[in-house]
C-alpha cells in the first residue's frame, strides 16, 4: 500500500539511495506499486542511469502498468539521446 511504501522509504531512504542496485530495487517497487512520489526518483533514475541491466526491467515494467507507460514514454524521450545505442535499441522494442 501506499502508507507501507512511505514508511518503507521514510525509514531506509530508498529513493536517495546511492547505490545503484538498491536503487533500482527500490523504483521497480515503486512501478509495480504505483507509488507517485517516488516517480522523481525514476526518472531521475532512467535519466542518469545507461546500463541495460537497469533500463530494459524498469522500462518493461513501466511499459506494463497502465498508470505508468505515458510517463516511460515521456522519460525515454528526453533519455533516448544519452544511452547506449545498444540500450536505445532495447527500449525501442520495449516502447514500440
Amino acid at each position: 500500500t501506499r502508507e507501507q511504501m512511505a514508511a518503507l522509504d521514510a525509514r531506509f531512504s530508498f529513493s536517495r539511495s546511492g547505490n545503484s542496485e538498491i536503487l533500482f530495487a527500490w523504483l521497480m517497487h515503486v512501478v509495480r506499486n504505483g507509488y507517485e512520489p517516488a516517480y522523481p526518483s525514476v526518472e531521475d533514475f532512467l535519466t542518469h542511469m545507461g546500463r541495460r541491466k537497469f533500463l530494459r526491467p524498469l522500462y518493461l515494467a513501466m511499459n506494463e502498468n497502465p498508470g505508468t507507460k505515458a510517463m516511460a514514454r515521456a522519460i525515454y524521450a528526453k533519455a533516448r539521446p544519452t544511452y547506449h545505442p545498444i540500450a536505445a535499441a532495447t527500449i525501442d522494442d520495449i516502447l514500440k
